[in-house]
């Protein structure tokens, strides 16, 4: 029932993506981000569904009207260029054919980024997308609170398997990203029952987050609420009091294990797990130093000659066999990959995003309309911090969400140049209309 249900609404959804491309966007960002086929168990659950979507909306730009060019800011100019270097990167992959279908993957990703700049413009058609990012996510948050809470907290709350929240570290990453996404969507929400619905999804993304397990997770939620208090101190010592009040409750009722998942931070060296990481950061690091233009490639950590791979690591970490490959970090994951250039622009991308969403909010802050734009603007530029914090821990570096994040940037920045315009004078509308005389 629920595959067919599922494939109903898609098909019939693909006509209106088509006839609104605008609303296919925000089809494409519900299904890759919630990835509503996961909970199917027939046929429904290997459909290209993604493809169709994204087929439907491009074929759909082709023609329609309602759309504007895209802002060719400083951020997606730097997107360009990461892509421009991730491709000359993929010529010298370890492991090409592996290499060029993440690289496709990736360039997908890109593909809808850019499209989004073109059909999200005007506040009802970013609050949509700000919407579906929040909602599609809180789903996970809600559900993962309520299975703590039935549970007793004694098993993490995991994502689906095989799509980028996946797991519970990468999903703890994701509930952080959106955690102040739905609270400043509350701030701006003028339905009562709504405001309510979207700061109780907050709440249970936080607590989802923690009983991930993720000591990512952990680390990225304590800089995310400190950063949502201190964004309004005219309401922080609201939110001082509220996270002392459930300080006091995790206390008294978190289960043994999460707090040794936390002293586990400042115990490395006797984790096992972590250890492999440190590992996996040697290889990426002695790659780059190896081969500092180009890297391995996208998946070298995944190449079946895994003795290639151990050949970088570090002598202490020689004799420690077996374990995970993986880069474990958004940064080491960007500099095994791509090279020491490759990381420079990933940073430079993510750092100027974080700095223009800063100006954005200051100067949207002394328009007399604009205050939504510096509202949401605030709630991305936290959403980024969160991501460069926690993905410090977890190697998810082309999570479509950041991209939807630096699209959602440039598009904000585009809003805050039309509200800036100066209004053009009645009088002088009415002269540039009028017929000459005679």
């Amino acid at each position: 029932m629920r595959d067919l249900a599922l494939t109903a609404l898609i098909v019939g959804l693909l006509p209106v993506c088509f006839a609104r491309p605008w609303i296919g966007i925000l089809v494409w960002y519900w299904f890759g981000l919630m990835n509503p086929h996961m909970f199917t168990w027939g046929f429904a659950r290997g459909q290209p569904f993604a493809m169709m979507i994204a087929l439907a909306t491009l074929a759909g730009t082709l023609i329609s009207r309602d759309r504007k060019a895209v802002p060719w800011n400083r951020e997606l100019v730097l997107v360009a260029m990461l892509f421009a270097y991730f491709t000359f990167t993929t010529l010298f992959a370890w492991e090409p054919p592996e290499a060029w279908q993440y690289w496709e993957q990736f360039a997908k990703i890109l593909l809808m980024t850019f499209v989004a700049t073109m059909f999200i413009y005007g506040k009802s058609r970013v609050r949509a997308l700000m919407l579906v990012i929040g909602l599609s996510l809180g789903f996970y948050g809600i559900k993962g609170a309520f299975f703590t809470v039935t549970t007793g907290g004694v098993y993490n709350v995991q994502g689906p398997d095989g799509v980028f929240i996946g797991g519970n570290t990468f999903l703890g990453l994701a509930l952080n990203m959106v955690i102040p996404i739905l609270v400043v969507l509350a701030r701006e929400e003028p339905n009562r029952k709504l405001r309510i619905f979207l700061n109780f999804a907050a709440a249970c993304c936080a607590v989802s987050s923690v009983f991930t397990y993720s000591r990512g997770a952990l680390v990225g939620l304590a800089v995310v609420l400190p950063l949502l208090i201190l964004r309004d101190p005219r309401k922080a010592w609201g939110g001082v009091i509220f996270l002392l009040l459930a300080g006091s409750l995790v206390i008294s009722f978190a289960p043994q294990q999460l707090w040794q998942r936390a002293e586990t931070i400042q115990t490395y060296e006797q984790d096992m797990s972590a250890m492999m990481r440190l590992r996996a950061w040697s290889v990426a690091w002695n790659i780059a130093k190896a081969r500092p233009l180009t890297g391995a490639g996208f998946q070298y950590e995944y190449s079946p000659d895994r003795a290639r791979w151990f050949s970088y690591a570090d002598e202490k970490y020689r004799g420690m066999s077996g374990g995970t490959q993986a880069a474990h970090s958004v940064y080491f994951q960007v500099l095994g990959q791509h090279g020491f250039v490759g990381l420079g622009l990933y940073l430079a991308l993510m750092a100027s995003a974080i700095l223009r969403l800063t100006q954005i909010r200051r100067e949207a802050r002394a328009l007399p309309d604009a205050g939504w734009i510096a509202t949401y603007s605030d709630g991305l530029r936290i959403g980024i911090v969160a991501f460069a914090i926690s993905g410090a821990f977890i190697n998810v570096a082309y999570f479509d969400l950041y991209f939807i994040f630096i699209a959602m940037t440039a598009i904000l920045s585009r809003e805050l140049s039309l509200s800036q315009e100066p209004a053009i004078p009645l009088q002088t509308q009415s002269r540039s209309v009028s017929p000459s005389a005679p």
